[in-house]
């Protein structure tokens, strides 16, 4: 036997989990809303906001270490977020978040140090968006951005305010503004602590049984190889359009942006925005004009066309380089090795979030309508957190244990399963749920039966027949009715009095969202009776992580026997003693 303990999360983690919950519900509420009124400077008013909130937050949970976490939690739950380019705003969400939370810890919890990190931390969104630029068009644009900033203040006759001096204003302004979020903050939540302390939102927040963490899906194959070439082709577009000429230069671009296109087309309608051309033409209409600085006689320079055009290029080939990256970091591959690094308590956190982000955000969404709905939705959101806590508390205590009967192909795991159903009968268990019976006894089987264990009803499962309204999973085609009869099993538990919900099986269908995923997930969320499931070797953890679950506890048919799994699920739910002669004791 094999023991998947439940990880219960420690009170830093789980505060991080409502903190990056209500932070994440921010960055799209807000994010959409600066984005769709076409406010200039958005990014840096996303940053003075989230500054504001978090210091407000810290305020009623000031422990080191919750700010960093819940940046993290925040950056993650953007890397599951549909949208294609997600590096830049996770490693914005991230860069806050720990220097709010270096700053805090260097200064002490106290005003100035709350001004210093806000200051810092607004001040980073500048430096961020001079970095992607600096990225995507090379230190070229650094020299068109001053010819153009020269050529502006002789026209402007302030010669005299140099592109360092712009510079440093610009710089001043946005420290002073995030300085003046951080005080704010601080004031809002004592002003909170004070007035409203004992107050808290005791309505519940609807919560998903799970969420798309470890999903994976048909929709998008994820590749490992193309994570690295995505990286490798990057590297040297940069080289070829710096050391190459631009007919080269064009070639390879016009090469990877097609590729990337062919490959994740429908997470690159950026190309069809006509923002984005009329951004790359006007780069390549200053370069030309202001490269050697601006000249009457001589209005568009050869020279600083080209410098345009390969700046463009440079732009284009990361946008597609970025977008394959971004969309491969998503592989489940991935996601599992780092669950199984000793992140589970990460994960376990942003499943929680993750969990809770959509009935935040129906909660919250109205409260931004109008002006002064942002000061609303602050105090609402304080007065949530409490309730949040307590709510992922209890989420993390109810969690069903689970039974996994796990081998290989054709071991026999569902005639094993019966034996042990047969076992705990005899010793006062009381089953529901299906098993799924072969229509032969050798391997040779062309349809699978389910069968209800309560009423031995069955039907058609699968079978080598394509037929219509079925779904084809390796050699089978599945019947929708006799899916739909599975999932009626299931969810006819939550109204019985069933001491176990048996499942045979669990695999490819459900993993990908389908099959008895839809019901199971219902049964999760509602019901914390124990569960056996029967699971084939290969898909073992896939399937266990997949569902946020108590602890589990996996025999393997091939080692352990049926009285040994008898005796322990018995053991372990608390039922009477099992004895192999099948009476109780």
């Amino acid at each position: 036997m094999e023991l998947f303990p439940q990880k219960h999360l420690s009170d830093k983690w789980l505060k991080a989990a409502v903190v990056g919950s209500l932070w994440a519900t921010i960055e799209i509420i807000i994010g959409s809303l600066l984005h769709n009124l076409k406010i200039p400077l958005a990014g840096t008013t996303l940053s003075f906001i989230t500054v504001f909130l978090i210091i407000s937050f810290f305020q009623l949970w000031r422990e080191n270490g919750i700010i960093w976490r819940a940046g993290l939690i925040c950056a993650l739950m953007k890397s599951i977020s549909p949208s294609a380019i997600i590096l830049g705003p996770m490693i914005g969400i991230l860069s806050e978040a720990l220097i709010l939370e270096m700053i805090i810890r260097l200064a002490g919890k106290n005003p100035v140090a709350y001004a210093i990190g806000g200051a810092l931390a607004v001040f980073s969104a500048l430096l961020q968006k001079a970095a992607t630029l600096l990225i995507l068009y090379g230190l070229d644009f650094v020299r068109l951005l001053e010819n153009m900033t020269l050529f502006a203040t002789r026209q402007l006759r302030i010669e005299s305010l140099s592109p360092a001096n712009l510079l440093w204003i610009l710089s001043a302004v946005y420290l002073m503004s995030g300085a003046i979020a951080g005080i704010l903050g601080y004031g809002t939540g004592q002003r909170y602590l004070k007035t409203h302390e004992k107050e808290a939102l005791n309505s519940p927040v609807p919560i998903q049984a799970k969420s798309d963490l470890f999903s994976h899906s048909k929709k998008r194959q994820h590749s490992l190889p193309l994570l690295f070439i995505a990286f490798f082709m990057l590297v040297l577009g940069m080289l070829v359009i710096s050391y190459s000429s631009l007919k080269i230069s064009a070639i390879f671009s016009f090469f990877w942006l097609f590729f990337t296109y062919w490959r994740y087309g429908q997470h690159m309608r950026y190309l069809k925005k006509p923002g984005l051309w009329l951004q790359l033409g006007f780069i390549i209409l200053f370069s030309a004009v202001f490269w050697q600085g601006f000249s009457l006689h001589e209005p568009f320079n050869t020279e600083g066309l080209v410098i345009g055009v390969k700046m463009s290029l440079r732009a284009l080939v990361l946008l597609g380089g970025f977008t394959a990256i971004s969309i491969e970091l998503k592989n489940p591959v991935i996601k599992n090795l780092l669950y199984a690094r000793g992140l589970q308590s990460l994960y376990e956190s942003l499943e929680l979030s993750f969990a809770a982000l959509p009935g935040i955000m129906e909660e919250f969404s109205s409260q931004t309508k109008k002006v002064l709905g942002f000061r609303k939705m602050t105090h609402a959101m304080l007065k949530r957190s409490q309730s949040l806590l307590e709510m992922f508390s209890l989420m993390g205590k109810n969690r069903p244990m689970v039974f996994v009967l796990t081998g290989k192909i054709n071991e026999g795991k569902t005639k094993f399963a019966m034996q042990v159903v047969e076992k705990l009968k005899q010793g006062g268990i009381s089953p529901a749920g299906f098993f799924s019976v072969g229509n032969t006894n050798d391997q040779s089987r062309e349809a699978y039966l389910l069968r209800d264990i309560q009423t031995s009803i069955q039907k058609e499962l699968c079978s080598f027949d394509p037929g219509k309204n079925k779904v084809r999973v390796g050699r089978f085609y599945f019947d929708e009715k006799g899916i739909e009869f599975g999932r009626k099993i299931i969810l006819e538990s939550l109204k019985q009095k069933n001491d176990l919900l048996v499942i045979d099986e669990i695999g490819p269908l459900e993993i990908n969202d389908q099959g008895w995923a839809p019901a199971l997930e219902v049964v999760i969320k509602n019901s914390g009776f124990p569960q056996l499931w029967i699971v084939r070797e290969s898909l073992l953890k896939p399937v266990i992580r997949k569902w946020n679950l108590g602890d589990v506890y996996v025999f393997n048919v091939s080692v352990e026997t049926v009285d040994e799994i008898a005796s322990t699920i018995l053991e372990k739910t608390n039922n009477t003693f099992f004895s192999p002669e099948g009476k109780n004791k």
